[in-house]
């Protein structure tokens, strides 16, 4: 008897121990709030981690680095409240790969570029940094943005390794990436910002468009530091520093581009020529043009978003398998 009572013991204590070691790993899964910067003024930056419930690539898992848009100016990592950054994320989890998203310093009067652009890159060589505290393959990071997060996730992935870095901890580590999936980022600044109008069609934009032309101005002080009233060449010559179109000659990442046809924010054609320059220079790339799909993607239906994104779980796939092979 005694002994009867002794096994149901340690039975029921084996049990409690396995279902707390079960829940500690569910915990697990989802990292939020893991610093991975903090600026010379003491504040820190954050990132969200997300691991697949098993590994599908050999030991160790690869990394989409998810950089949210917002005009530089606004939005956070968060994936849940969009139906299209929600399911991209649980779809990459399901097929074994860790989903890592992050915050960058957002522009303002203060804050101008480089900065979220040495953010962006801190976050991949944080991700390299601790790899084997998360089990992440340093060897498969590859990087997802939407509109103004497509621009810094080109930016990343087309500029020289060493460029933008202003952490010395994460200096050592690359910020090299496998592949960079673009959703409508907008490639030419002094063409979206269009920097160079001239005075004729100015006036008349002041005239007809009141109330876009103090946010244009607000935005391109912000991007730059500098007045596009008083200090136009500087403007100029900044927003192509920071244009990803000026890195395309030394691009080698292959690229997958999403744009809507119906876009009033960033003119499709600045995806065309990315296409087009990305070709000339034998840049493996594909450029999906979404049909009637605005910026954002907020109109098409949910049939619509899902095909884009397995779409792009097939794309992020294929090039995972071929950076496994190399």
């Amino acid at each position: 008897m005694k002994l009867s009572i002794t096994l149901l013991f340690l039975f029921l204590l084996y049990q409690n121990l396995s279902l707390k070691a079960q829940n500690i790993g569910e915990r697990k899964k989802s990292l939020e709030n893991v610093v991975y910067k903090v600026s010379e003024d003491g504040d820190s930056l954050a990132l969200d981690i997300f691991l697949p419930e098993t590994t599908v690539y050999g030991q160790k898992t690869p990394v989409v680095m998810i950089i949210h848009g917002g005009a530089w100016a606004e939005g956070n990592k968060s994936l849940e409240s969009i139906y299209y950054m929600r399911k991209l994320r649980e779809r990459l989890n399901s097929n074994g790969f860790g989903v890592v998203s992050i915050d960058y310093t957002l522009v303002g009067k203060t804050v101008h570029f480089p900065t979220p652009i040495a953010d962006c890159k801190d976050a991949v060589r944080w991700i390299r940094a601790n790899a084997s505290k998360y089990n992440f393959d340093a060897d498969n990071i590859g990087l997802w943005g939407g509109s103004a997060g497509g621009h810094l996730a080109l930016l990343v992935a087309y500029s020289s390794d060493g460029k933008w870095s202003d952490d010395k901890r994460l200096a050592p580590f690359s910020a090299k990436v496998n592949y960079v999936v673009d959703n409508f980022g907008p490639i030419d600044l002094n063409a979206l910002l269009k920097t160079d109008v001239s005075k004729f069609t100015l006036f008349f934009a002041k005239i007809f468009m009141r109330k876009l032309m103090p946010i244009r101005e607000k935005l391109i002080y912000a991007l730059t530091g500098y007045s596009i009233d008083s200090e136009k060449p500087k403007v100029i010559e900044t927003a192509e520093l920071y244009s990803p179109i000026t890195y395309i000659d030394s691009a080698d990442v292959p690229t997958l581009i999403f744009h809507g046809t119906k876009d009033n924010v960033v003119p499709l054609k600045q995806s065309k020529k990315l296409h087009q320059l990305l070709s000339e220079k034998n840049v493996d790339n594909e450029f999906i043009m979404v049909k009637n799909g605005d910026h954002g993607f907020n109109n098409i239906s949910q049939e619509q978003t899902d095909a884009l994104i397995e779409k792009t779980v097939s794309y992020i796939k294929e090039q995972t398998a071929m950076g496994s092979r190399q």
